[in-house]
């Protein structure tokens, strides 16, 4: 009796584990790059920069992949340092595919007020973003001019 009870509790569990495991294999890979990808990404940068987040910032940009990626993270890591509170607004203007990454243009507007009370920064730019995979996630690989994320 002890046995089948065993048997009967064991088989209902092998069975979960291996949905589980069956499941876990069967992720879904990213979908192709498109401009509602990009304006997810888009929205996250700007929840980061108005909500302060330098971690969320940073989280949406693949630093390994981008040229002076410990550069631009310092230069991040000073402009939030500088800023008591930011204001954007993002517009993509232009989607652009090439291969495996992806190019965007954004008219980007911003106040930033610095946290000593001075004057406050008012930015008006044309960003590009380059955009690649990182897992199963899309994040800016690259942005210029990087000069937009900083006070001068």
């Amino acid at each position: 009796m002890r046995s089948r009870a065993t048997v009967i509790l064991v088989v209902p569990l092998f069975s979960m584990v291996l949905a589980a495991q069956v499941a876990s294999q069967q992720q879904p890979t990213p979908a192709a790059f498109d401009e509602q990808a990009g304006s997810r990404l888009l929205l996250q940068l700007t929840e980061a920069l108005q909500g302060h987040s330098q971690k969320q910032f940073l989280d949406v940009f693949d630093l390994d992949k981008m040229k002076d990626g410990a550069l631009f993270n310092e230069q991040i890591n000073s402009f939030f340092s500088q800023t008591e509170s930011i204001r954007v607004h993002l517009n993509l203007v232009e989607t652009s595919l090439d291969g495996d990454k992806a190019n965007i243009a954004v008219d980007a507007e911003m106040e930033a007020e610095p946290s000593n009370g001075g004057a406050i920064t008012r930015k008006n730019e044309r960003l590009n973003f380059a955009v690649a995979r990182a897992g199963d996630r899309w994040k800016f690989v690259e942005v210029q001019p990087r000069s937009f994320f900083s006070l001068q």
